[in-house]
C-alpha cells in the first residue's frame, strides 16, 4: 500500500481542505514552539501547552483522514459484494471457487483434510415448465436460506451456477460429509414453500468429494459433481460419496 495514501484523491484528503489546513496549522505551531522554547527557555510551559496543542490538532486530522477512506462495499457475510450473488445472498461462483482455492491451498499446506459437497435441486427444470420461471427466484431464495441454517459456522455456501451450489467444508472428511450433507438434504426437503397457490415439494441431492494431496481444482470439482449426478441419476433426494474407480490388475 502508498504509505501517503492518505494524502491521494483515493485517500480523500482533498477532498476535506479543513484536514489539510488543520494538519498545517498543527505542524506551523509545533515548530514555532519549539523555537520559541529555545529562545525564551523561561516560557518553556506555555511553550511545551502550544506543542501539546499542536500535537493533538495533528492527531485529529490524521483520525479524520482515516475514518473517511473509502472501501470497497461489503455484503454482511464478510465477502466484497462482488463475491456475492445477488438473488441467494450466498458466495456467487467466483466467490466459492476461490474460497474452494483457498481451502485446497491451506489442505495441500499443512495435511489437513478437506471435502466438497456440490447440491443441485431435483427436477429443476420440470418445476421451471409446471411454475414458470418467476419460480425460480422463490424457490432459490428458500433453498439458500434453508442451506444457510444448517452448515457449520466454518463452512463456506455458494452458488455455482443455476440451480447447484457448492459447499466447502474444511477439515472434514467423507464420512462427516455425508453426515452434513444429509443435514442440508432434510433441511431442503423440510422447507414449506407456495408458488402460485400451489404447495411446491422441493428435494436436494448432493455429491461429496475429499480432497487428495496434488488433485488440481477441475479435478476435484469433477469428482463431486459426479457423485451428484450418481445420486440424481439413482432417484435424487439423497447423498452419494464419490468413489475412485478401481485400479486394473498389476496397476502401480
Amino acid at each position: 500500500m502508498n504509505p501517503f495514501f492518505f494524502l491521494t484523491k483515493q485517500g480523500g484528503l482533498r477532498r476535506k481542505p479543513f484536514a489539510v489546513v488543520t494538519g498545517a496549522l498543527a505542524l506551523v505551531t509545533g515548530v514555532v514552539a519549539i523555537a520559541l522554547s529555545l529562545v525564551w527557555p523561561i516560557w518553556w510551559p506555555v511553550f511545551a501547552l502550544l506543542q501539546a496543542v499542536g500535537l493533538a490538532v495533528a492527531v485529529y486530522a490524521l483520525a479524520s483522514r482515516i475514518m473517511n477512506v473509502k472501501r470497497p462495499a461489503a455484503d454482511p457475510l464478510g465477502a466484497p459484494t462482488g463475491l456475492v450473488d445477488d438473488l441467494t445472498r450466498t458466495l456467487n461462483r467466483r466467490g466459492i471457487v476461490s474460497s474452494l482455492i483457498e481451502a485446497m491451498a491451506q489442505s495441500q499446506r499443512y495435511g489437513t483434510p478437506l471435502s466438497l459437497i456440490s447440491l443441485g435441486i431435483d427436477g429443476a427444470q420440470t418445476l421451471m415448465e409446471h411454475l414458470g420461471p418467476e419460480a425460480e427466484a422463490l424457490i432459490l431464495e428458500a433453498v439458500s436460506a434453508a442451506l444457510g441454517e444448517a452448515l457449520r459456522l466454518p463452512d463456506r455456501l455458494g452458488r455455482y451456477q443455476g440451480w447447484e451450489f457448492l459447499v466447502v467444508l474444511p477439515q472434514t472428511r467423507t464420512p462427516q460429509a455425508l453426515l452434513v450433507a444429509e443435514r442440508l438434504r432434510v433441511a431442503v426437503a423440510g422447507i414449506a414453500l407456495t408458488v402460485k397457490g400451489k404447495k411446491v415439494a422441493v428435494t436436494m441431492s448432493a455429491g461429496i468429494a475429499e480432497f487428495g494431496r496434488g488433485q488440481d481444482l477441475e479435478r476435484f470439482l469433477a469428482n463431486a459433481h459426479e457423485a451428484l449426478y450418481e445420486a440424481q441419476r439413482a432417484g435424487g433426494n439423497q447423498a452419494h460419496a464419490f468413489a475412485s474407480p478401481p485400479r486394473a490388475k498389476g496397476a502401480l
